[in-house]
C-alpha cells in the first residue's frame, strides 16, 4: 500500500489544507491537552529558532509536554507544519516509500528535526510516550484486520502519556456508499495521470490505482498499486467493543466534518 504510489502521492493531494488541520489540532490541543499541551507548543519558531520558552530554565517540562506524534503521516506534510508551529513531532509510517519522501523534504527545510518511524501502527512501539498523538486524514481507514483497531487503540493508550490526548478521524459507511462509491475517478496534473476504480462491498472499500507520468522522449511509465479502506461508524463501537476499551481512556469530544471541510 502506498509502495509505487508514494511518488505520486503529493501531486494527488494537493488540495488537502495542511494550515487548517493544524490550527484544528492546536484547538483541540489547547481545549483538552494537558496544560493546554503547553498552550498548543507554549512557543512557535522564530527564524528556526525556539522562542517565548515558558517553562523551567532548561526546558525539559516544555520539551517533555510538547512530544506529538504523527501516525500515518504518509510523506510528512502535515508533520512538518506542526513542527514549524513549536511542536517536538515524530512521524510514523508503514510505508518506507512514504517516509523516504518525508526524510527528503526535510534536507530543503529549516527548522527542528523530526524522528521517522517506519512501523504498523496496530503493532507500534515508539520507544516513549507522547503529550499527544493524532492520525488523521483518514489514516484509521487504512486499518482492514479484524481487531486491528482495538490494536491500535491499546498501542496508543500504552503511549501516551497520563492526561495526554488521541486525535483521530475516519470516513463512515455513508461516505463510502454516497461519495466515494462512483466506481471510476480520473485525474490529470502537470506531470502525469491517475486512473482508479472503486468497489464497496463489506464495509471495505478496495481502489485499483493506475497513474501514469511523463517520462523522456515522449514515452509514459505506468504504476499500479492498490488501496483498501474500512468503514468504521460513529456508534462507539468496533469489533463489538466500545471504541475506548483501554482502562482509564475517555472520549472527550466527538466531530463531524462537512463535506466541504479542508480536510
Amino acid at each position: 500500500m502506498y509502495g509505487e504510489l508514494a511518488a505520486f502521492y503529493d501531486a494527488y493531494t494537493g488540495d488537502m489544507d495542511r494550515e487548517k488541520l493544524a490550527d484544528f489540532l492546536c484547538g483541540i490541543f489547547k481545549e483538552h491537552g494537558p496544560e493546554g499541551l503547553a498552550q498548543a507548543a507554549g512557543y512557535f519558531l522564530e527564524n528556526g529558532r525556539r522562542a517565548r520558552r515558558k517553562a523551567s530554565s532548561d526546558g525539559s517540562d516544555v520539551k517533555k509536554s510538547t512530544l506529538v506524534i504523527d501516525v500515518g503521516c504518509g510523506t510528512g506534510e502535515l508533520t512538518f507544519e506542526m513542527a514549524a508551529r513549536g511542536f517536538d513531532m515524530t512521524g510514523l509510517d508503514i510505508s518506507p516509500e512514504m517516509l523516504g519522501i518525508a526524510s527528503s523534504k526535510r534536507r530543503g527545510r529549516k527548522g527542528p528535526d523530526i524522528l521517522w518511524l517506519c512501523q504498523d501502527m496496530c503493532e507500534m512501539d515508539t520507544y516513549g510516550s507522547y503529550a499527544a498523538m493524532y492520525c488523521l486524514e483518514d489514516g484509521v481507514n487504512h486499518i482492514t484486520r479484524e481487531g486491528g483497531l482495538g490494536m491500535f487503540l491499546e498501542c496508543a493508550y500504552n503511549f501516551i502519556d497520563p492526561e495526554g490526548l488521541l486525535v483521530f478521524d475516519f470516513l463512515t459507511d455513508r461516505y463510502f456508499r454516497e461519495v466515494a462509491a462512483e466506481g471510476f475517478f480520473f485525474e490529470d496534473g502537470e506531470n502525469g495521470t491517475c486512473l482508479w476504480t472503486a468497489d464497496y462491498e463489506d464495509r471495505l472499500m478496495r481502489y485499483d490505482i493506475v497513474c501514469y507520468s511523463a517520462g523522456k522522449n515522449g514515452l509514459y511509465s505506468r504504476t499500479d498499486d492498490t488501496v483498501e479502506e474500512r468503514a468504521y461508524t460513529v456508534a462507539g463501537k468496533t469489533d463489538g467493543k466500545p471504541v475506548c476499551h483501554s482502562p482509564g481512556a475517555t472520549t472527550r469530544s466527538c466531530f463531524s466534518l462537512p463535506a466541504n471541510a479542508p480536510c
